[in-house]
């Protein structure tokens, strides 16, 4: 006896191990082709009414389809009798196609009987569901990009060719869409990878052949923009415009705000990145090096280490920095020189804060003070540097404690180095006050910092400055914001300073959000996230997540939201970030709300 198929049993299919094929003794074929495969090898299914006929029963499977409705789908124009036979017949030369019992009839008419993994649409849709709903849940990467590119093998042409029955139609238009959603979340993955040649590979092709879908035509951009081949990024803004023209469209937001983002960068950035080469022999790496050769006394050689480590952190180049700063700390350590140690801690308490961890860089900092405590008692940076990471996790009340028994250099100072720690101390003060909720003191204090860290001879570091005044003047709703986050945004990648680069392009996302432009701050966002899992960059890369997740649920996408929010409580966890009980029960919600 045959059992009918039912929508429990067609959904069978989506709890089926992923990427494997199970293999029926019969299979229906209706992707980009029509045939039935089996032990004997594949026939195509010719004849125009056969293949309208298997389209109507595969759709509409485990539903029944009455004689009627076959009838006037198949002879529209011959309401007669003589339809009702000829429809008979056109049943039994389909069912002498497929196995015995495929097709099954009954009072209510004829439906499609086989298994789920018999028809190559039904387990192309369950695999493109499934593997999206465990996108939603977070799964581990490498396995999701395998089954994505599983679900691009199993495309093999648009569904139902050449049949142009109206429902026929709209399930195809249906089912391309399914398969463009899998394709752009398979590109994004690989983008955010950092994988941007390999995503160009696979993205080009599926870009240029449907060039009115923005959504992809985005993606291309972003890539292109990546590997640093600005003008083809902008033809392709070109072309698709003129493809939305003809259709009487103009570009959506997020395609224009691509555009903003290609035209915004340096031209040579990429460049940059790959040779290291700034203006300023303090991070030029190939001086430093240079330098490090140069030495011919162990002192030389210590001090040329340390500014090159310096410089490799600020680059992105973290492992190697921290290789660096573990040499110089062994030297200092066996010469019993306290004071040298505890600035070396606190150059690694520095490197790893960067990486997000910044539990095991308070440890640092511990040894640090302790040492130091033992030696001068004076030095104010590794308090300083303590205060931020702090601040950095939402410890406000403790980094102004900090402020508090720390005195500011004045400003009248004429020394150097009292200079940066003047710079520092109120870069920490702008912080302070921002996440205490009062911005215009917090953009009064970083434009103080800002000013000292560019009095001449001062080594202080404005990058980070720049993007905490812009974060403040966003706070407190002022749009010069703007300026200032793209001079943060184009200073760090002329510097080739990758943390800076993702550290300042989701700040600029989460001010997209508050102007309302998800378009643009989905694209700031993705930039981060890319760059900073590029560099290992965890707290940055958890900060341009929820950014991504906050701009896809403006954008009404609830699903890449949830990946995005996923991936941050993730990219915490991966860092023992010491996340706020507040923030991370709101992330959890977030992804819940999503999903």
């Amino acid at each position: 006896m045959t059992v009918p198929l039912t929508h429990a049993r067609r959904d069978e299919a989506f709890l089926a191990p992923t990427g494997v094929d199970i293999v029926p003794p019969m299979t229906i074929n209706v992707i980009g082709r029509f045939e039935i495969a089996d032990d004997h090898g594949a026939r195509q299914v010719v004849g125009t009414l056969q293949r309208l006929l298997l389209a109507l029963l595969t759709l509409r499977a485990p539903q029944w389809t009455s004689p009627d409705t076959l009838t006037e789908a198949l002879w529209p124009d011959d309401p007669s009798s003589a339809a009702d036979s000829r429809l008979h017949l056109h049943i039994h030369r389909l069912r002498g196609r497929l196995a015995t019992g495929a097709i099954e009839s009954g009072p209510d008419g004829y439906r499609l009987d086989v298994p789920p993994e018999a028809v190559d649409v039904w387990r192309f849709e369950s695999a493109v569901s499934g593997v999206l709903a465990d996108h939603v849940r977070g799964r581990a990467e490498p396995e999701l990009l395998e089954r994505l590119e599983h679900v691009a093998e199993l495309w093999a042409g648009a569904p139902f060719p050449d049949v142009e029955h109206p429902d026929v139609v709209a399930e195809r238009y249906r089912l391309e869409d399914m398969y463009l959603l899998a394709q752009e979340t398979r590109f994004a993955h690989l983008l955010d990878r950092g994988e941007h040649d390999a995503a160009l590979d696979v993205l080009a092709p599926v870009a240029a052949e449907h060039r009115s879908r923005e959504s992809l035509q985005v993606l291309w951009m972003t890539a292109l923009n990546r590997v640093g081949r600005r003008s083809e990024a902008i033809a392709v803004f070109e072309a698709t415009r003129e493809a939305l023209e003809v259709l009487a469209l103009a570009p959506g937001r997020e395609l224009l705000a691509a555009r903003a983002m290609v035209l915004e960068q340096p031209a040579d950035r990429d460049a940059r990145d790959r040779a290291g080469t700034v203006a300023s022999d303090d991070m030029d790496e190939g001086v430093l090096r240079r330098e490090l050769a140069r030495t011919s006394t162990r002192e030389q050689a210590l001090r040329a280490r340390r500014r090159l480590a310096r410089s490799l952190a600020m680059k992105g180049k973290l492992d190697e920095a921290l290789e660096l700063l573990g040499q110089i700390e062994a030297v200092h350590r066996a010469a019993a020189r306290e004071d040298e140690v505890a600035t070396t801690l606190g150059d690694l308490a520095a490197v790893i804060g960067i990486t997000g961890d910044l539990s095991r860089a308070e440890h640092y900092l511990d040894e640090a003070l302790e040492l130091e405590e033992r030696t001068t008692g004076t030095d104010l940076r590794l308090r300083l540097v303590r205060a931020l990471l702090l601040a950095h996790s939402g410890r406000i009340e403790q980094a102004a404690r900090i402020l508090r028994e720390v005195p500011c250099p004045p400003d009248s100072t004429t020394s150097i180095p009292a200079l940066g720690a003047a710079a520092m101390w109120w870069r920490v003060r702008s912080q302070v006050d921002r996440r205490r909720g009062d911005p215009e003191a917090a953009a009064a204090a970083a434009r103080r910092s800002l000013h000292l860290a560019s009095r001449p001879g001062v080594r202080a570091d404005r990058g980070p400055i720049l993007v905490e005044l812009a974060s403040s003047l966003r706070d407190g709703g002022h749009d010069e914001c703007f300026e200032w986050f793209h001079r943060a945004i184009n200073a760090a990648h002329e510097d080739g300073r990758l943390p800076m680069a993702a550290f300042a392009h989701a700040a600029m996302a989460k001010a997209q959000l508050m102007w309302g432009g998800p378009e643009a701050a989905r694209l700031h966002a993705r930039e981060a996230l890319s760059i900073a899992r590029r560099c290992g960059c965890w707290g940055f890369a958890a900060r341009a997540a929820t950014r991504a997740g906050d701009a896809a649920m403006a954008l009404s996408e609830p699903i890449r939201a949830a990946w995005y929010y996923s991936e941050a409580l993730s990219f915490y966890r991966r860092v023992g970030y010491p996340l706020l009980p507040e923030i991370r029960a709101e992330l959890v919600q977030k992804v819940g709300r999503g999903a």
